[in-house]
């Protein structure tokens, strides 16, 4: 969801500059955003310097990262179904199920870690003063 600064951004940008930046994001390319945008490449990186493009650019990364982690925890779900399938089916060769619960197991342990991760950030961030009321 954007946020006003978002669209504030966004809209502070030239039409050429909103449409690199969408060109970017889609793209990852200066060369073809350019061509999306009509200008060289040159000014594609000239922008790049300047806070209110680099910021835009941010913004659209941020925004489809969430898109994307909403669609990778419903796709979770699913996997998780999957793999639980897998390692209970008496039929399913035996290796299959053992990869199943290799992989269960093995992301059981990575979410744990990054969960353990945040909870230590988030603590230095408290000790440190410099989690502004984000309520972590």
């Amino acid at each position: 969801m954007p946020t006003n600064r978002t669209l504030e951004t966004s809209h502070r940008l030239s039409p050429k500059q909103r449409k690199a930046v969408e060109a970017l994001l889609t793209t990852g390319e200066v060369t073809a955003a350019a061509q999306a945008a009509g200008v060289s490449k040159d000014s594609i990186y000239r922008w790049l310097k300047e806070p209110l493009f680099l910021a835009a650019v941010r913004e659209a990364e941020s925004k489809a990262l969430d898109d994307l982690s909403r669609l990778l925890v419903r796709l979770g779900r699913t996997a998780a179904a999957t793999l639980a399938k897998a390692m209970g089916d008496p039929v399913a060769p035996y290796p299959t199920r053992v990869r199943a619960a290799d992989a269960v197991l093995g992301r059981l342990l990575q979410l744990r870690e990054l969960a353990t991760l945040e909870a230590r950030v988030a603590e230095l961030e408290r000790a440190a003063g410099l989690d502004g009321g984000s309520g972590r």
